[in-house]
């Protein structure tokens, strides 16, 4: 893929995050206690609850709310526009080097919400 075609997809992606916060802080809705199946089901938030309220509170221009919500979708809007013209390091390559780092943060993001929601104490 050439450079100018990765920067192309990357001010695409920056623009379609940009418009879905927007969007949501914008559109009054009624929502649901939770849009999360585990949370609804169990009580147990998962490592992605908050993502919409994160994305909302961006789209209001309150960052520190937002990561507050969950600093996991935060990162992931973040990150997924540029994740093309990111060089990643050689030891990216290795799928257990990778699959430990997506479980690492993907245990620190429950811990986070776990907290967040009183269900342990720190």
């Amino acid at each position: 893929m050439t450079e100018r075609l990765a920067l192309t997809r990357t001010g695409v992606r920056t623009a379609a995050v940009a418009l879905v916060v927007v969007l949501l802080a914008a559109v009054h809705i009624r929502r649901p206690a939770t849009f999360c199946l585990l949370r609804a089901t169990t009580g147990v938030p998962c490592p992605f609850c908050g993502g919409t309220t994160a994305a909302v509170d961006l789209g209001r221009g309150r960052m520190s709310a937002a990561v507050a919500a969950s600093p996991l979708a935060v990162a992931m809007l973040f990150g997924w526009p540029v994740v093309e013209v990111v060089r990643r390091p050689g030891w990216w390559r290795q799928g257990r080097v990778r699959v430990a780092l997506v479980l690492g943060v993907l245990a620190v993001a429950e811990v986070w919400q776990l907290h967040r929601f009183g269900l342990i104490r720190g």
